[in-house]
């Protein structure tokens, strides 16, 4: 009976000690729930990218199982149904769609196919949400795979990636480059490089940039990052709980949230703006990496990926509410 409460005391002490610990990178949960639901895509797609205008929810190329896709699915949110419309859009997959608080989203970087050779994608795309044409702005020279890209300020921010070393063929290698397009002047500058080189996920919050975990070919990382436009400083926030990749984000109230990483298929994590800490999110995501999220109103929508050859290509939307 003494070894029993001896061992129970034992175990009550590691679990405060346990606690205190991760105390110190992550909170308890902020009580906040989200409520389900689930519908789905005309087209099961992972590697894609989405964006919102406010109205609808559009959803560009990526892989299906016909390959690489230039389709544009276009999801009402109203009713939950959605309208495809087919080969819009040069096919490419892992890239960036930014809208331009108007009507136009931006298409930026990725890999296309020229018959079965891949090759990184220059081109840059604006598809009009109104009358559904699309256009081209001026090509974007440091074309990347897996960058990350937001819009703020009348100014596209192109976030990392990875680019050819020598021709595809002898690989790819992950960069830190920051590219600026002019909406206005329809210009591309160069700013100054992150602090790391690798594929990451960035979110507006409050007139900053956010950029939360990555990969970079050999490790993932658990780095957080503010980048202010203005001055082009780099601020280096508390870490994330887990090293993540593979992942979407986006913003919603006052927290960001994180959906799917490469191993942990259903991680879902939480960062408060207010207290600057992260929490484990809890949230019922359907395994999933390569995904795309975005916020419309209380909605987070998180949209298409793959769970690897037990799932490759995903056709599920889940939407949670808050």
């Amino acid at each position: 009976m003494m070894l029993i409460r001896q061992s129970s005391k034992l175990c009550a002490l590691l679990a405060i000690t346990l606690l205190t610990l991760i105390g110190c990178k992550a909170t308890p949960q902020d009580n906040m729930t989200a409520k389900a639901q689930e519908f789905t895509l005309s087209e099961a797609r992972y590697g894609h990218s989405v964006a919102n205008d406010g109205e609808k929810i559009y959803v560009f190329g990526g892989t299906t199982s016909s390959g690489f896709s230039g389709d544009i699915e276009i999801i009402d949110p109203q009713t939950k149904t959605s309208q495809l419309l087919k080969n819009k859009l040069l096919p490419r997959r892992y890239f960036s769609a930014v809208w331009d608080g108007k009507e136009s989203v931006y298409i930026i970087g990725g890999m296309s196919l020229e018959g079965r050779r891949p090759y990184l994608q220059s081109a840059v795309e604006v598809f009009n949400t109104r009358t559904h044409e699309v256009t081209q702005a001026p090509s974007h020279t440091r074309a990347t795979r897996m960058n990350t890209a937001v819009y703020l300020d009348d100014k596209i921010y192109v976030f990392g990636g990875s680019t050819a070393s020598t021709g595809l063929r002898k690989g790819l290698k992950h960069v830190a480059w920051v590219s600026v397009y002019d909406t206005r002047t329809q210009q591309w500058t160069e700013s100054d490089d992150m602090p790391v080189a690798f594929a990451t996920e960035a979110v507006i919050y409050n007139n900053a940039i956010y950029l939360a975990g990555g990969f970079n070919g050999r490790k993932q990382f658990d780095t957080f990052y503010e980048f202010t436009p203005g001055s082009s400083q780099w601020r280096e926030l508390t870490s994330l709980p887990v090293e993540t990749s593979a992942h979407s984000l986006t913003v919603i109230n006052n927290h960001l949230y994180t959906f799917g990483n490469y191993d942990e298929l259903g991680q879902t994590l939480r960062y408060n703006f207010d207290t600057g800490l992260w929490s484990n999110a809890n949230l019922s995501l359907a395994p999933r990496r390569h995904t795309a999220s975005t916020t419309l109103g209380n909605d987070i929508y998180v949209i298409g990926g793959t769970a690897g050859r037990s799932d490759l290509y995903i056709d599920s939307v889940q939407v949670f509410t808050f």
